[in-house]
């Protein structure tokens, strides 16, 4: 037995057999089709745009243009098809399913490469134990199989860890730019990583002599700091260069103005401010709308942001509302009183965040004559084929999210119980350096996917799964080290 398990003592073969064995549920539980919610519409419309009227006229209103770009790209093979094409060789249509398997292939070997940089007794044991449970135990898997750029974000951190703990400069400049790429992929994905730097510095230079500091380089933070500057720095040149204006999004006052409704900040700012003496009346006559419904202002920012009546778009609309939202919003963050209820909104929205864990949010069945349909027809049809001709089992509405959640958070629940136990009773160097950079980066992006976007448990359980994955892999090492220790006290 010992002679077969020393055969997978290579991170290779460990990969090899989580990746390919710890798939195979999942190609049963949803009958090997691609999961689609509303929004990949929207990014599959991207393609369609770029090939119509060019890149410029496709930057969406609301998101990232880079993922429908990521996807437009890897519909020809990224770009070997036409090359292969001018020589007579026509390859096969390519599936959704495919294109998207690059990022998780990303995710799995950043993965492994900083558990394995991280445990040296039996590393190879150690990956295979934790990613095994992130593939079965967390909601890991729904988002390889989900057409989102949501798999970017973890694509990120670990990327970014390895950039923090990179020894070889070819190391660091590969993962920089995986770090670039995979940013750019979803919008929530730019401050998440300038927070998540920005605290990384200051940990470290108001600790630096902290016995638990992680063991990398001075300037490396700093590094990574400058480094999240770049993904910003190509959104808003794409944007100027599209005409937009110098902005990440030309959509995001709308998005601003929702949370100002969810959050109470907008109905308080219309009593404190009556309309008679608001200099915007004078300027913007369309605010009258906001205060003849602020007994009525949605609960929620996606029924603001989503609904053209009764309140967007008499107040401008998309187009023609940014002058005005934007004064409404700098007026809240003069006010003492407006500015706490901000702070208050802020902390509530990221803690109700940072505890979802669960998968599912809109894996439903979808329109025959919605714009997924419409989309994969044109760009992807063995997709179409695969889930509207022949129904997938989200067509079919027999994805039961509520076990598998259930299992998400009992799972989460115990491993990080038996993670807190190990630290304290067994600790070692490593231990608080991986639960607290992992955990802190899912704050950053709880906190920013709650306040800039909303409340969701898609935009959490995207990062949240990692936490389970470390103390797995904190686990796995504790039990390894007692067996070395039982076996060495034998001899």
């Amino acid at each position: 037995m010992n002679r077969f398990l020393h055969r997978f003592e290579n991170t290779e073969n460990a990969l090899r057999l989580t990746t390919v064995l710890l798939l195979l549920p999942m190609f049963f539980i949803t009958d090997a089709r691609i999961l689609c919610t509303t929004d990949t519409g929207a990014y599959l419309q991207t393609i369609s745009n770029i090939e119509t009227h060019g890149l410029a006229a496709a930057i969406p209103m609301d998101r990232s243009v880079f993922f429908g770009l990521f996807l437009w790209t890897g519909k020809s093979y990224f770009g070997l098809a036409p090359l292969l094409n001018e020589i007579g060789i026509q390859l096969p249509t390519v599936p959704l399913f495919e294109v998207m398997f690059l990022p998780f292939l990303l995710l799995i070997l950043a993965a492994s490469h900083w558990i394995e940089t991280h445990f040296h007794q039996r590393p190879a044991l150690i990956v295979t134990a934790s990613l095994g449970i992130a593939m079965t135990l967390t909601p890991l898997p729904w988002f390889i199989f989900q057409a989102m750029p949501d798999i970017f974000t973890p694509v990120v951190f670990l990327y970014a860890m390895i950039f923090l703990y990179a020894k070889s400069t070819t190391t660091k400049y590969i993962s920089a730019s995986i770090i670039i790429l995979s940013a750019l992929m979803h919008l929530s994905n730019l401050p998440t990583l300038f927070l998540f730097s920005l605290g990384i510095l200051i940990f470290q230079y108001k600790f630096k002599s902290h016995p638990n500091l992680p063991i990398w380089h001075s300037n490396r933070p700093k590094q990574l700091l400058l480094l999240s500057l770049i993904p910003w720095t190509i959104t808003l040149i794409m944007n100027l260069w599209a005409g937009n204006g110098l902005t990440p999004s030309k959509g995001s006052h709308v998005f601003m103005m929702g949370k100002l409704c969810e959050s109470g900040v907008l109905k308080a700012y219309l009593e404190e401010t009556p309309l008679e003496t608001n200099p915007l009346g004078v300027t913007h006559p369309e605010i009258k709308v906001f205060y003849d419904h602020k007994n009525e202002l949605p609960q929620h920012a996606w029924d603001f942001v989503w609904n053209e009546q009764p309140l967007l778009g008499p107040t401008g609309g998309w187009h023609h509302s940014k002058d005005l939202y934007l004064g409404i919003y700098s007026a809240t963050l003069t006010s003492p009183k407006l500015l706490a209820m901000h702070v208050t909104a802020a902390v509530k929205s990221t803690c109700q965040q940072v505890c979802l864990n669960h998968a599912g949010d809109g894996l439903e069945p979808l329109s025959k004559d919605g714009a997924v349909a419409v989309e994969l027809r044109k760009h992807f049809p063995k997709d179409y084929q695969g889930i509207f001709v022949n129904p997938s089992p989200q067509q079919r509405a027999t994805l039961n999210f509520g076990w598998f959640n259930q299992g998400y958070d009992i799972a989460a629940a115990l491993l990080m119980f038996f993670a807190i136990v190990v630290v304290l009773k067994h600790p070692r160097p490593y231990q608080l350096p991986l639960i607290g950079l992992t955990a802190f980066f899912v704050l950053c992006n709880a906190f920013v996917t709650a306040n800039l976007a909303n409340v969701l448990s898609r935009l959490n359980a995207r990062t949240f799964w990692l936490i389970p994955m470390m103390c797995a892999a904190i686990i796995t090492a504790a039990i390894v080290d007692f067996y070395k220790q039982k076996n060495q006290s034998t001899r």
